[in-house]
C-alpha cells in the first residue's frame, strides 16, 4: 500500500471513474470533498480503503422518517 496521493494526482485517476455528469464535481472538488466522490466509486488515494473502512456506511446518520 502506497501513501496518499496528493489532490491533482487522486483527481486525475478519478476522472477516469466517474461518469460525465460527475467531471465538473470532481474537478471542483478538494481534500476530504474528493475523497468523498473517490468512495462513491470505489477509488481511495492510498490505492485500498482504510482498515476498517466500510464503504456501505459513510459515517452520516439520515432520519428516514423526514
Amino acid at each position: 500500500m502506497s501513501g496518499p496521493k496528493p489532490d491533482a494526482y487522486f483527481r486525475k485517476r478519478l476522472l477516469r471513474e466517474v461518469l460525465d455528469g460527475a467531471r465538473g464535481l470532481v474537478l471542483g472538488a478538494s481534500g476530504r470533498q474528493l475523497d468523498a466522490l473517490g468512495r462513491k466509486c470505489d477509488v481511495y488515494r492510498t490505492g485500498v480503503p482504510p482498515d476498517g473502512f466500510d464503504r456501505f456506511e459513510d459515517g452520516r446518520i439520515e432520519d428516514e422518517d423526514a
